[in-house]
């Protein structure tokens, strides 16, 4: 324990509390720790060194002293809980570790307290997750060790109360994703350590919320691709670490937003096919002075493959199996000052001229790293490159080298159907070969279908033949496909070939039945899609000759999937398909168009009500009667749709009357005669009886349906009903619209018919009826009673 004067006022700095083998903080203690006790009496204490001690709990009143406490040290210990308010009194505290405790869980507003926090170590515990709540009132952190624990799970906004959080260490633990949510709130956050965990996925998108980052470590994950722009938001990055992962995909424009980036190591996955396909991954990186690709199976550089590390200055190409360095492989620049190169398997000929001339040219810092050794032609193996002389360098030594024999061919396959790519080749010298696919220059494997066959061919040599099989594929399947063909010295690639997938028309719009008049303009919906995009044409009830086609009064819009029909006619009523049309397939939809005349449109608002189980007759008149001739037809249709005909509904007077035998509810709605365009309408209403008078009613109803005779009598009332009615029409008698004194001779008519009828009533005991009659006139309907019966 150290202390100086300020004045007349002693200042405990540092105390050392080191293995006191004290077992808790608190206000009395045991003699063991009576030191610790008088030291926590200290009223102006700024730091103190709790370390090493089996502390098992921290209570607020054994801190109550320490107001003035800045830095707290209570690491490798037996903490396994914080109490809620452990730390009330600590207000001024600046540091706090607890380093080695047996923590499980951070309990809601353990640290609220600590407003001028900022450095917080919780690492090697035993913390399962972090919640929302866990970091409450941090808001001065700067600095946030969680490493060493057994995180894996971290929940949305977890961090979100660390506005001022500069770095935070979340390395070997569980994690097995970065995900979008619990990195909300650290835009302020610079550096990010994920390093030995077991990341397989990145959501990019995540990045958003911390734009200000500058280091990234990634290193020990599980991570196998880079996709395109998924590190889009991180465009300040200085240095990331991807090293020890199994990357073996990265896409060409997934490091093209670092434009900053100054370090980026990439050593230990496995980048082989990445470097063999030619892609230039490091195009963007024109500020990049160090990287590492130590150990990534490399056995080709192909030319430029570097290109764009203008400012380069370390290149480690260390345990990489490399063979052959394509001319221009190595960018010639003046910043390199650095290769790390130990490759033993160099092919040593007249291609490698250009790299003994660049490397004497160059002034390295340290030759002893550029130790690259010669394999072929065996006269050179074993030497050192650097020490050939150019003139040994001969291009007449023969190697074997793999050649394709016949090329993938493009394929247009149709959605969910399967297909298989096949390519071969032959290696002289009998040599042995590998052979894998790449989809837009992207390795495929074992993902999709593939196999390698080999067949012994004649002279000795062998054939190899490899067959991709994609089964039901679909449209994310089309692309670019090639076949890579190596062996130990150099790789053969074949020609692109696509492969096109079809998708069979499908409506994204059907049209829909519509109801027109004429002289009016009509609307018709229809669009399709599918892969090739379909051709639309229309049909009109089935044939291509129609007269708003034929009149050129069919349009379409250019811009739109909308058809119209202009000065609509009545020709024009009938089904019209809309027809989609590939070479993947077609698709058919229909709809019905009914024009109608305005000017002969009779229609009613008015209900008419029959009463359950009696009969009603609807009659359809019209200004343009030629039904008589027999030549046109009077269709029926019921709340829009097509009547229905049976034994209990039928229709009558050449087409003008609708029967309906024991109205029933199902038989209410809407009721339209049409006849050449013209329409009537009706609503009929079908009133309940009482109870008693139902049951009965239904009772009867089931009776009846098996008697036949009761059957003929109803069908030859309704008759005389109808040829009663249609008479009176037929002598141009009109009840509203004839003069007084024939209105006289028509009430006696009806006085004396309606007589005879009851008597015919009363003799065969059967319910009176409602003849329901549609008049050519608007909201002239009424209601005629009539007597049906024998």
């Amino acid at each position: 324990m150290t202390k100086r004067k300020p004045g007349n006022k002693y200042l405990i700095e540092n105390p050392q509390i080191n293995d006191s083998h004290c077992s808790s903080i608190a206000a009395v203690d045991v003699p063991l720790c009576a030191t610790f006790f008088v030291v926590a009496m200290h009223n102006y204490m700024c730091v103190m060194n709790a370390s090493f001690n089996n502390l098992a709990t921290i209570c607020d009143h054994s801190l109550l002293a320490l107001k003035r406490l800045q830095h707290l040290h209570l690491d490798y210990n037996n903490i396994h809980a914080l109490e809620s308010n452990c730390f009330q009194s600590l207000s001024a505290l600046q540091v706090l570790t607890l380093v080695k405790n047996k923590l499980r869980r951070i309990p809601k507003e353990a640290f609220i307290t600590l407003q001028q926090l900022r450095k917080l170590n919780l690492s090697r515990n035993r913390l399962r997750k972090i919640d929302w709540f866990s970091f409450k009132g941090l808001h001065k952190v700067q600095i946030l060790h969680l490493e060493r624990n057994a995180l894996s799970l971290i929940n949305d906004g977890a961090f979100g109360n660390l506005a001022q959080l500069l770095e935070l260490y979340l390395n070997n633990n569980k994690l097995t994703s970065v995900g979008q949510t619990w990195l909300y709130g650290l835009e302020k956050l610079e550096k990010l350590v994920l390093s030995s965990n077991s990341v397989s996925m990145i959501e990019s998108k995540g990045w958003r919320f911390c734009q200000r980052l500058l280091i990234l470590d990634l290193s020990k994950n599980r991570l196998s691709a880079l996709d395109s722009n998924i590190f889009s938001y991180l465009q300040r990055l200085e240095k990331l670490d991807l090293s020890e992962n199994a990357i073996s995909r990265i896409d060409e424009k997934a490091l093209s937003s670092l434009g900053n980036l100054e370090f980026l190591d990439l050593s230990n996955n496995q980048l082989s096919d990445v470097f063999m396909s030619g892609q230039h991954i490091f195009l963007r990186l024109s500020k990049l002075k160090v990287l590492k690709l130590n150990n990534n199976k490399l056995r080709s550089l192909p030319s430029n493959v570097f290109r764009g590390l203008d400012q380069l200055t370390r290149l480690e190409l260390l345990n990489n199996p490399i063979i052959i360095f394509a001319e221009d492989s190595i960018p010639r620049i003046e910043t390199l000052e650095i290769i790390a190169l130990n490759s033993s398997d160099v092919l040593c000929n007249c291609k490698s001229k250009w790299l003994i001339s660049f490397f004497q040219k160059t002034t390295l810092i340290d030759e002893h790293l550029l130790m690259a050794r010669c394999k072929y032609p065996p006269k050179h193996a074993g030497n050192l490159l650097m020490s050939i002389p150019l003139d040994q360098l001969t291009c007449d030594v023969y190697w074997p080298k793999p050649e394709i024999l016949e090329q993938p061919q493009a394929i247009i396959g149709l959605q969910g159907a399967t297909v298989t790519f096949n390519c071969s080749a032959v290696c002289t010298g009998g040599c042995n070969v590998l052979i894998y696919w790449s989809k837009n220059d992207q390795r495929l494997y074992s993902s999709i279908e593939e196999g390698i066959s080999d067949r012994l061919e004649n002279e000795g040599n062998r054939t190899w033949t490899s067959y991709l099989t994609i089964e039901a594929v679909d449209e994310p399947d089309s692309g670019f496909y090639r076949c890579h063909v190596i062996n130990e010295l150099t790789m053969t690639v074949s020609n692109y070939v696509s492969l096109t997938v079809q998708i069979p028309p499908f409506f994204t719009k059907r049209p829909e039945n519509t109801v027109a008049t004429v002289g009016g303009t009509i609307r018709l919906e229809c669009a399709a899609s599918g892969q090739p995009d379909p051709m639309i044409f229309w049909q009109k009830d089935g044939g291509h000759d129609f007269p708003a086609a034929r009149e050129r009064r069919f349009h379409v819009m250019p811009s739109d999937v909308v058809f119209f029909i202009v000065l609509a006619k009545y020709q024009d009523s009938g089904v019209y398909s809309c027809i989609a049309n590939s070479s993947a397939g077609f698709a058919k939809a229909e709809a019905r168009l009914t024009v109608l005349d305005r000017s002969a449109l009779v229609m009613t608002s008015t209900d008419k009500t029959v009463d359950l189980g009696k009969t009603a007759v609807l009659q359809c008149d019209s200004r343009e009667d030629k039904i008589a001739d027999g030549r046109t037809v009077i269709q029926w249709s019921h709340n829009g749709q097509p009547f229905k005909l049976d034994k209990r509904r039928f229709i009558a007077g050449r087409g003008h009357m609708l029967v309906i035998v024991e109205a029933r509810a199902g038989d209410q709605g809407i009721y339209t005669c049409e006849l050449n365009g013209n329409a009537r309408t009706l609503r009929l209403i079908v009133k309940e009886l009482s109870n008693e008078a139902s049951k009965k009613f239904h009772s009867k109803s089931k009776s009846d349906d098996d008697k036949d005779d009761e059957k003929k009598n109803d069908d030859n009332n309704n008759e005389l009903s109808s040829t009663n009615v249609k008479s009176r029409r037929e002598n141009g008698f009109d009840i509203l619209s004839t003069a007084g004194i024939v209105i006289v001779v028509v009430v006696l008519c009806v006085v004396l018919t309606s007589f005879v009828w009851l008597c015919f009533i009363w003799r065969n005991r059967r319910p009176a009826s409602v003849v329901v009659a549609i008049r050519p006139d608007p909201l002239e309907l009424s209601a005629v009673s009539t007597d049906i019966g024998l």
